[in-house]
Protein backbone atom coordinates (compact mmCIF):
# COMPACT_ATOMS: atom_id res chain seq x y z
CA UNK A 1 0.00 0.00 0.00
CA UNK A 2 1.53 3.00 -1.08
CA UNK A 3 1.95 6.67 1.59
CA UNK A 4 -1.29 8.01 -0.40
CA UNK A 5 -3.79 5.34 -0.09
CA UNK A 6 -2.64 5.03 3.74
CA UNK A 7 -3.16 8.38 4.20
CA UNK A 8 -6.29 8.23 2.26
CA UNK A 9 -7.78 4.88 4.56
CA UNK A 10 -6.44 7.30 7.54
CA UNK A 11 -8.25 9.88 6.95
CA UNK A 12 -12.04 8.15 6.05
CA UNK A 13 -10.94 6.66 9.53
CA UNK A 14 -11.04 9.71 10.93
CA UNK A 15 -13.74 11.12 9.56
CA UNK A 16 -16.00 8.17 10.21
CA UNK A 17 -15.00 8.46 14.31
CA UNK A 18 -15.48 12.26 14.05
CA UNK A 19 -19.31 11.40 13.00
CA UNK A 20 -20.87 9.62 16.14
CA UNK A 21 -22.77 11.95 18.12
CA UNK A 22 -23.93 10.65 21.87
CA UNK A 23 -22.70 7.55 21.88
CA UNK A 24 -26.54 5.32 22.04
CA UNK A 25 -26.31 2.84 24.74
CA UNK A 26 -29.71 1.32 24.97
CA UNK A 27 -33.71 1.35 25.55
CA UNK A 28 -35.73 0.12 28.34
CA UNK A 29 -39.42 -0.33 28.06
CA UNK A 30 -41.93 -2.44 26.33
CA UNK A 31 -43.99 -2.37 23.49
CA UNK A 32 -41.45 -0.15 21.55
CA UNK A 33 -38.73 -0.28 19.12
CA UNK A 34 -35.74 2.21 19.42
CA UNK A 35 -33.78 2.75 16.09
CA UNK A 36 -30.96 5.29 16.37
CA UNK A 37 -29.75 7.81 13.84
CA UNK A 38 -27.70 10.38 15.88
CA UNK A 39 -24.78 11.71 14.12
CA UNK A 40 -22.40 14.78 14.37
CA UNK A 41 -24.30 17.42 16.36
CA UNK A 42 -27.63 15.37 16.21
CA UNK A 43 -29.39 13.11 18.95
CA UNK A 44 -31.81 11.60 16.18
CA UNK A 45 -33.86 8.45 16.66
CA UNK A 46 -37.21 6.72 15.67
CA UNK A 47 -39.44 4.93 17.89
CA UNK A 48 -42.19 2.39 16.92
CA UNK A 49 -44.98 1.60 19.87
CA UNK A 50 -47.03 -1.10 19.23
CA UNK A 51 -48.49 -0.05 22.86
CA UNK A 52 -49.42 2.96 25.11
CA UNK A 53 -45.94 3.01 26.84
CA UNK A 54 -43.26 4.57 28.01
CA UNK A 55 -39.35 4.25 26.65
CA UNK A 56 -36.36 5.68 28.35
CA UNK A 57 -33.21 5.87 25.91
CA UNK A 58 -30.01 6.07 27.66
CA UNK A 59 -26.79 7.78 25.98
CA UNK A 60 -22.95 8.70 26.62
CA UNK A 61 -21.36 12.44 25.88
CA UNK A 62 -18.82 12.43 23.82
CA UNK A 63 -16.36 15.09 23.26
CA UNK A 64 -17.62 16.39 20.12
CA UNK A 65 -20.83 16.90 22.02
CA UNK A 66 -19.81 19.29 23.81
CA UNK A 67 -17.15 21.18 21.50
CA UNK A 68 -20.38 23.66 20.59
CA UNK A 69 -22.13 22.86 24.41
CA UNK A 70 -25.64 21.90 22.89
CA UNK A 71 -26.66 18.86 20.30
CA UNK A 72 -29.71 19.38 18.11
CA UNK A 73 -32.42 16.24 18.87
CA UNK A 74 -35.33 15.12 16.97
CA UNK A 75 -37.24 11.96 16.75
CA UNK A 76 -39.75 10.40 14.38
CA UNK A 77 -42.41 8.43 16.33
CA UNK A 78 -44.93 6.47 15.14
CA UNK A 79 -48.01 4.56 16.40
CA UNK A 80 -47.90 0.60 15.01
CA UNK A 81 -50.68 0.02 17.74
CA UNK A 82 -53.52 0.85 15.71
CA UNK A 83 -55.33 2.64 19.10
CA UNK A 84 -53.93 6.40 18.07
CA UNK A 85 -52.17 8.91 20.54
CA UNK A 86 -53.77 11.48 22.45
CA UNK A 87 -50.73 12.91 23.90
CA UNK A 88 -46.76 12.45 24.69
CA UNK A 89 -44.62 14.03 26.87
CA UNK A 90 -40.85 13.83 26.67
CA UNK A 91 -38.84 13.51 29.99
CA UNK A 92 -34.77 14.45 30.24
CA UNK A 93 -32.24 13.72 32.89
CA UNK A 94 -28.47 14.86 32.84
CA UNK A 95 -29.22 17.37 29.94
CA UNK A 96 -31.93 20.13 29.52
CA UNK A 97 -33.69 21.72 26.49
CA UNK A 98 -32.43 25.24 25.47
CA UNK A 99 -33.71 27.75 23.49
CA UNK A 100 -35.05 28.26 21.10
CA UNK A 101 -37.79 26.04 20.97
CA UNK A 102 -38.11 23.41 18.62
CA UNK A 103 -41.32 22.09 17.26
CA UNK A 104 -43.82 19.44 17.71
CA UNK A 105 -45.80 18.14 14.22
CA UNK A 106 -47.67 15.58 13.29
CA UNK A 107 -48.79 13.43 9.68
CA UNK A 108 -51.53 15.74 9.18
CA UNK A 109 -54.21 13.35 10.15
CA UNK A 110 -54.21 15.28 13.23
CA UNK A 111 -52.80 18.33 14.65
CA UNK A 112 -50.98 19.46 18.03
CA UNK A 113 -53.94 20.70 20.21
CA UNK A 114 -51.41 22.22 23.40
CA UNK A 115 -47.89 22.12 23.86
CA UNK A 116 -45.38 23.19 26.53
CA UNK A 117 -41.79 22.94 27.34
CA UNK A 118 -39.70 23.37 30.55
CA UNK A 119 -35.96 23.32 31.01
CA UNK A 120 -36.31 19.31 31.49
CA UNK A 121 -39.67 18.16 29.23
CA UNK A 122 -41.59 18.64 26.87
CA UNK A 123 -45.36 17.94 25.93
CA UNK A 124 -48.63 17.30 23.46
CA UNK A 125 -51.76 16.76 23.21
CA UNK A 126 -53.13 16.10 19.72
CA UNK A 127 -56.44 16.49 18.45
CA UNK A 128 -59.10 13.41 17.36
CA UNK A 129 -58.28 11.20 19.67
CA UNK A 130 -57.66 7.42 18.80
CA UNK A 131 -56.48 8.25 15.54
CA UNK A 132 -53.82 6.29 14.15
CA UNK A 133 -50.83 8.60 13.39
CA UNK A 134 -47.22 10.21 14.17
CA UNK A 135 -45.39 12.49 15.17
CA UNK A 136 -42.94 14.55 15.71
CA UNK A 137 -39.94 15.75 17.61
CA UNK A 138 -38.63 18.63 16.05
CA UNK A 139 -37.54 18.21 12.00
CA UNK A 140 -36.53 14.58 11.38
CA UNK A 141 -37.95 14.68 7.89
CA UNK A 142 -36.41 18.07 7.18
CA UNK A 143 -39.56 19.87 6.45
CA UNK A 144 -39.79 23.35 5.90
CA UNK A 145 -40.98 26.09 8.90
CA UNK A 146 -40.31 22.64 11.54
CA UNK A 147 -36.95 23.18 13.55
CA UNK A 148 -34.94 20.52 16.42
CA UNK A 149 -34.59 21.14 19.97
CA UNK A 150 -31.86 21.76 21.46
CA UNK A 151 -30.09 20.00 24.25
CA UNK A 152 -27.62 21.89 26.82
CA UNK A 153 -24.99 19.78 27.65
CA UNK A 154 -23.15 21.93 29.54
CA UNK A 155 -22.11 20.63 32.91
CA UNK A 156 -21.13 17.67 31.01
CA UNK A 157 -18.04 15.29 30.96
CA UNK A 158 -17.33 12.87 27.83
CA UNK A 159 -18.27 9.48 29.16
CA UNK A 160 -21.45 10.66 31.24
CA UNK A 161 -24.69 9.49 31.09
CA UNK A 162 -27.94 11.33 29.81
CA UNK A 163 -31.48 10.02 29.59
CA UNK A 164 -34.49 10.75 26.49
CA UNK A 165 -38.04 9.05 28.26
CA UNK A 166 -40.90 9.39 25.76
CA UNK A 167 -43.91 8.39 27.36
CA UNK A 168 -47.63 8.01 25.18
CA UNK A 169 -49.68 7.24 28.18
CA UNK A 170 -53.34 5.71 28.05
CA UNK A 171 -56.19 7.91 27.57
CA UNK A 172 -57.13 7.99 30.43
CA UNK A 173 -53.97 9.47 32.59
CA UNK A 174 -53.44 11.90 29.61
CA UNK A 175 -55.64 14.77 31.20
CA UNK A 176 -53.45 13.94 34.61
CA UNK A 177 -50.48 13.96 32.99
CA UNK A 178 -51.02 17.38 30.94
CA UNK A 179 -51.82 19.21 34.14
CA UNK A 180 -49.08 18.15 36.01
CA UNK A 181 -46.98 19.60 33.18
CA UNK A 182 -49.14 22.51 33.08
CA UNK A 183 -48.04 23.33 36.81
CA UNK A 184 -44.24 22.18 36.18
CA UNK A 185 -44.47 25.04 33.22
CA UNK A 186 -46.10 27.76 35.55
CA UNK A 187 -43.94 27.39 38.33
CA UNK A 188 -40.90 27.71 36.06
CA UNK A 189 -41.97 30.77 34.76
CA UNK A 190 -43.02 32.39 37.80
CA UNK A 191 -39.18 31.45 39.38
CA UNK A 192 -37.96 33.34 36.08
CA UNK A 193 -40.21 36.18 36.77
CA UNK A 194 -39.34 36.54 40.10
Amino acid sequence: MTISKTLICAALLGLGAQAQAAQYLGAAGAGVTATDFSSAGLLGFDLDFSQRSQVSLSFAVQAQDLAPGALSFNALVRNLSGLGFEAMSVQLEGARFALPAGSIGTDGFQSVTRSGYAADRLWAQFSKPGVTTEFYIGNPLASAGAGDWTLDLSGRQVGDTFRVTVAVPEPGSYALMLAGLAAVGFVARRRRQG
